[in-house]
């Protein structure tokens, strides 16, 4: 049994639970209720302590106790943007994510856990038990207490030493939380934890929540990066893999918000920033922000440089990083390799040059025909290191549009990623098959635009227009019209007839539609292309006004 501490609780009608009613519920209408409540109640997790310092404090006092030791009272703060200034003033050798990361857990210990919520503490001192309890008073700090012991909230623990052999596995994962204060909502833990308070058995999942233990959806995602398998072994995924938990293909302001909002909310960020470099970048997702005085910080000072800041916007130059070509690897051959070996390859794989790396993976420069070339006409040659000539990299968080003057002068550049390794090679072809990447849809959806636009001109007088059209701003003609003015226009069947186009309504519309969030997208900037399946979507659009409407 876990001891509690023999001094009253300081609480008034909060009185520590004794060790004899620890493990138990009591009995009366009183506690009926009790259970009642608890039962609906929303679930938490409160931590004591890293080490469980502040266990036997909590449950000795009825409390749940957090640290924060160098801020003070925060009760007056009726704002997350004013807990965030006191955590600042508090803390000003914190970085931005750390901050609000902190800001989140104080808010919800300060605001949003209510009377009657749930709250589970999993225990250090006794690491086979839980404590389960609920809370029965708001927010106060305790100006007499030791530092670490000041931010409190009062609890009636309903059981002091529950076995984590009571609680079944994929319960036992959402406890897993490097957060010192989280909200419990995966795998049913409100309704769980309340059955577990009452009788000590878990019920389990329902058939409708049943556990999953692989990265199946966004859920999944943060139970996993909150418990990996080994400090030294986050959860890895691509950019893409990390967009599609979130249903999304590009990076777009709204999607990278959102994500940035969620992973914040669940106290972990990506390394490197998933705001950057190719769509394909493998990144780690990594816990943050961690109390101060707990320990294991973020991340190590040499990685700090690497890890996204999930509070700042995003990097809005457009870097080298984030063409594929920069992070495809490069064909290349050693310094003291036969003249033959670099031959072979670029006749085998069709290159112009080979970059020249050694064991180590030190880039000496590179090779090329006409360099080769030129060492044959000069001197004897039967080596690589013979033909070696220099060759520029650049670091992969260059400006792209700094660099296209060198690629296009000396045909290529090589790219050196955050181990200083080389990750790709960035060719003039290149770039002009990134060029035509980004501008080819914003001229196919023109186009559209303009072909609806002459054709609505043609059928509706600009009196039609102006009382037929919303818009705050006068409408003359169709080019003051926007994608989404024109479904309006077009969704009334008759309105639709004097078109004159053969085409399918619903179909037309439907297509419409999908046009003006691609073109929404268009005109927000992000680094990522239009997948192919939204290319193909405004290609086909484009093609069926050139069928009803064939003019140049």
């Amino acid at each position: 049994m876990i001891r509690s501490h023999s001094r009253a609780s300081s609480w008034g009608d909060n009185v520590a639970v004794s060790t004899a009613d620890a493990g138990t519920t009591g009995s009366g209408a009183l506690e009926d209720e009790r259970r009642s409540d608890t039962r609906s109640a929303p679930a938490w997790m409160v931590r004591g302590g890293r080490d469980g310092e502040r266990e036997g404090a909590a449950l000795g006092e009825g409390l749940v106790i957090v640290g924060w030791d160098e801020l003070g009272d925060i009760a007056s703060c009726q704002t997350r943007d004013e807990l965030r200034q006191a955590l600042r003033q508090a803390y000003p050798g914190e970085g931005k994510a750390t901050i609000a990361n902190w800001t989140g857990q104080l808010w919800r210990f300060r605001h949003d856990i209510k009377v009657g919520d749930l709250v589970v503490m999993p225990l250090k001192t006794y690491p086979q038990k839980i404590a389960i309890g609920r809370f029965t008073g708001d927010y106060r700090f305790r100006h007499d207490a030791p530092p670490g012991f000041r931010h409190v909230r009062p609890v009636h623990w309903i059981r002091q030493d529950l076995p984590r052999t009571a609680v079944e596995q994929d319960l036992l994962d959402t406890l897993g939380s490097l957060l010192t204060v989280c909200r419990l909502q995966r795998h049913e833990a409100a309704r769980r934890l309340a059955r577990l308070a009452d009788t000590g058995t878990d019920p389990g999942p329902s058939h409708d929540e049943s556990p999953r233990y692989g990265v199946k959806n966004r859920e999944d995602l943060f139970d996993k990066a909150m418990q990996p398998s080994a400090p030294d072994e986050p959860l890895r995924l691509t950019i893409r893999e990390l967009l599609s938990h979130w249903d999304a293909v590009r990076r777009t302001p709204a999607v990278v918000s959102q994500i940035e909002r969620d992973l914040q909310e669940k106290g972990l960020t990506t390394r490197p920033p998933f705001t950057e470099g190719w769509i394909d970048t493998v990144v780690d997702i990594v816990a943050v922000g961690e109390e101060p005085g707990d320990g294991a910080r973020t991340t190590e000072p040499a990685l700090a440089y690497h890890t996204e800041d999930v509070s700042e916007f995003p990097a809005i130059t457009l870097r080298l990083g984030v063409l594929a070509s920069a992070n495809s690897g490069v064909a290349s051959v050693r310094p003291d390799d036969d003249l033959i070996v670099a031959e072979t390859m670029m006749i085998d794989g069709n290159y112009s040059q080979l970059a020249v790396i050694d064991e180590t993976g030190k880039l000496h420069g590179a090779i090329s025909w006409e360099s080769m070339g030129q060492a044959r006409i000069s001197r004897t040659v039967t080596t690589i290191a013979d033909a070696l000539v220099s060759a520029r990299s650049v670091d992969h968080n260059e400006d792209l549009l700094g660099q296209i003057e060198e690629i296009y002068r000396s045909g290529y550049v090589f790219v050196i990623g955050n181990d200083r390794k080389v990750t790709g090679i960035v060719t003039a072809a290149d770039l002009s098959l990134q060029f035509g990447d980004q501008v080819r849809p914003f001229a196919l959806v023109e186009e559209a635009e303009r072909r609806l636009r002459r054709r609505v001109d043609e059928v509706f007088d600009e009196d039609e227009l102006r009382a037929l059209v919303r818009s705050p701003r006068p409408v003359t003609s169709a080019a003051d019209m926007t994608i989404g003015n024109y479904k309006h226009l077009l969704a009334d069947v008759e309105r639709w007839r004097r078109l004159g186009w053969a085409i399918d309504h619903r179909l037309f519309l439907s297509r419409l539609e999908e046009i003006r969030r691609i073109r929404n997208e268009l005109m927000h900037f992000t680094p990522d292309p239009l997948t192919q399946e939204q290319l193909n979507r405004v290609e086909g659009f484009v093609r069926l006004l050139r069928t009803v409407d064939p003019r140049d």
